[in-house]
């Protein structure tokens, strides 16, 4: 009898647990049929924008590029002494002959005192043989005195013609000496850079200043093959847009040609010079050079940080914003379909400006696009609710 009742107890026991487990594991299936029904449900609010037939000018960036002159020229001291004025300074335009700047030899005047006293004592030793030998070839027709006596009194003559003319020349050099203690332009141009002030000691030699012609400034950078497709044709009308912390501060004239870039203005008129390998062979990158039209003087030469080059003439092309294409090398834009749902599409890409880029195909027109930026973290089949992008 005893027995029977432990048996039965055991008996009840398994049922008991029997029935939990079947039930834990139907609520468990319950709540997740309820948390994938909800999240379903749920949509993530995305900005998005129409992919839409805009005007854009196609333009591309360079992080730095170093503008150079080709003309540039030091204009160096031709002897030593103190710097006591400089007339120029950086961004001034010169013409030749202009005077840029004064030093001071303090031995000049003193050599050219005794240059000159050298001078007059070789005069006054030439007129005192003259006359020695006019006597002697007078005192020769009485057989007054020997041959040699006149010889010695005409070579006397000769010798102190040399030491005239060699002080003379001496005292030429030092009035040419004494002239180089004003430095001149050697040629017009444009002052690039002033390498000493007043008060300087300077050496025979050293540099001044550097003059360089300013109205027509290059620079060159090795370019990928996608990035000059963005400036194509290649002879086209570009503009160069620098930070406008990098250009001169500078007192403008009328004088100014026309042409140029005016009033404080941070585009430069700009042409491509030069390809190299020529479009027309093949190679991953090409070195372009570029001339910039300043005529204004506005830039001078040195490094230039983000700087933007850009096409004259707009395009008509279908185009969505900048932050709507991810994928780097292998562009792709999410799609929100009609039913709310991403759709991953891959995209070829085109020109670009400073908003907008082309897309060539992968994209219809009036398309909505997700615009994230490249670090957006969606996946194909999200359920998002578009808010148009301001």
């Amino acid at each position: 009898m005893q027995k029977q009742y432990v048996y039965a107890f055991f008996g009840s026991a398994i049922v008991l647990i029997g029935l939990l487990a079947g039930y834990g594991i139907y609520v468990n299936a319950t709540s997740s049929a309820h948390v994938a029904k909800m999240a379903a449900a749920q949509y993530v609010r995305v900005r998005s924008a129409p992919a839409l037939i805009r005007e854009i000018a196609p333009a591309v960036y360079f992080s730095v590029v170093n503008i150079y002159s080709p003309n540039m020229l030091d204009v160096h001291f031709e002897l030593d002494g103190m710097l006591t004025k400089v007339f120029v300074k950086p961004g001034d335009r010169v013409r030749a002959g202009q005077l840029l700047g004064e030093i001071v030899n303090t031995e000049l005047p003193s050599q050219l005192l005794q240059a000159e006293g050298k001078i007059h004592s070789s005069e006054a030793t030439v007129v005192k043989w003259e006359n020695t030998l006019r006597r002697y070839q007078a005192l020769a027709t009485q057989n007054a005195i020997s041959q040699q006596q006149l010889d010695e009194a005409s070579t006397s003559l000769k010798a102190a013609g040399g030491e005239l003319t060699s002080a003379r020349a001496y005292h030429g050099e030092l009035i040419t000496r004494l002239g180089k203690q004003q430095i001149v332009a050697p040629c017009d141009g444009d002052i690039l850079q002033v390498y000493q002030g007043p008060g300087a000691v300077v050496r025979s030699g050293g540099s001044l200043v550097m003059i360089g012609e300013l109205a027509s400034l290059y620079f060159r950078n090795d370019v990928a093959g996608d990035i000059l497709e963005q400036l194509q044709p290649l002879t086209g009308r570009f503009k160069l847009a620098v930070h406008r912390g990098d250009v001169m501060e500078k007192a403008y004239s009328s004088s100014l040609k026309d042409g140029g870039t005016t009033g404080g203005t941070d585009a430069f008129d700009l042409q491509i010079t030069g390809v190299s390998p020529p479009p027309e062979t093949p190679a991953r990158y090409r070195t372009v050079e570029y001339r910039i039209n300043n005529s204004a003087g506005l830039l001078e030469p040195g490094t230039y940080y983000q700087v933007r080059i850009y096409s004259t003439e707009k395009r008509q092309v279908l185009c969505v914003p900048q932050d709507a294409v991810m994928g780097g090398a292998a562009p792709f834009v999410f799609v929100v379909g009609p039913d709310s749902r991403l759709e991953q599409r891959p995209v070829r890409t085109g020109i670009q400006d400073d908003e907008y880029v082309e897309v060539q195909s992968g994209l219809s027109e009036n398309e909505v696009v997700v615009v994230a930026g490249k670090y957006a973290e969606f996946v194909p089949g999200m359920k998002v609710q578009a808010i148009q992008a301001p």
